[in-house]
This record gives structure tokens, sequence and C-alpha cells, in this order.
């Protein structure tokens, strides 16, 4: 593996960027092994960004993901993040074209035991959530 693909492991906050897909290929390109990605509140998030990133190695490493506030993302976006194999942190909160029933079939598709909170916030059971 080039120096690059080992360099980021933990997780990269983009939250309020307008990422092109260009940015978005980077991240695929230099950041393989990413477990946490923030794009919350980025206004250019849509289905489309997410089949990219759930086309890519991501889906071996991504635990956590923040959508948070992204307006563009609809129910299908959860059918293709079901492609990520460890994913067990999903914020969707203020996505308001994805529906609370998606979130809540995304979260039983899924291997290990999730639950929704703040209408869609999907996480651990365990897990405390501050706001």
């Amino acid at each position: 593996k080039q120096w690059y693909q080992r360099r980021v492991r933990g997780g990269l906050r983009l939250a309020g960027c307008p990422l092109t897909d260009e940015a978005i290929n980077y991240v695929i390109k230099f950041c393989p092994s990413l477990e946490h990605l923030d794009f919350s509140y980025n206004p250019n998030m849509n289905d489309r960004v997410v089949d990219i990133l759930t086309q890519s190695s991501l889906i071996y490493s991504l635990t956590k993901l923040d959508f948070s506030g992204c307006s563009h993302l609809t129910d299908k976006s959860l059918v293709m993040l079901k492609k990520c194999y460890d994913v067990c942190w999903v914020d969707l909160r203020s996505c308001k074209e994805i529906t609370r029933g998606a979130c809540v079939r995304f979260a039983h598709s899924l291997k290990r035991e999730l639950s929704i909170t703040e209408d869609k916030l999907i996480h651990p059971p365990a897990v405390e959530v501050y706001t």
C-alpha cells in the first residue's frame, strides 16, 4: 500500500463543506480506511454521492456516518448504505426526504441490533445520545 492509504484511518469531518464529486473521489482514493465520515449539512450530498461511496473500499471500514442536515438524500441512500458491513451509527436527523420507515428497515437489515432515537439517529442500543 502507498503511504497515503495508511495515513488517515480514524475519521474525517467535512461538515458544511460543499463538496464536489472530485473531492469525494479524493476522499475515496486517499482515505480508503476511514471509519468515521461527517458530511453533515453538505449542500451537495445526494443519493448519487452515497452510491459512489458504497461502491468504494470504504464499505469495509466505515462504522459511523453523519449525514444530518443533508436535505437531498432520500430513502434510496439507506438501501445503498446496507453495503457498509460494519456501520453501526448513522445520523440522518434533518434529512427531510428520508422517512422514519426507511430508517427502521435499514436498522433491522444489519447484522447487529440498532436503535433509532431522535427520529432518525441510528445507533447501538447501549449508546447514550447527547445533543
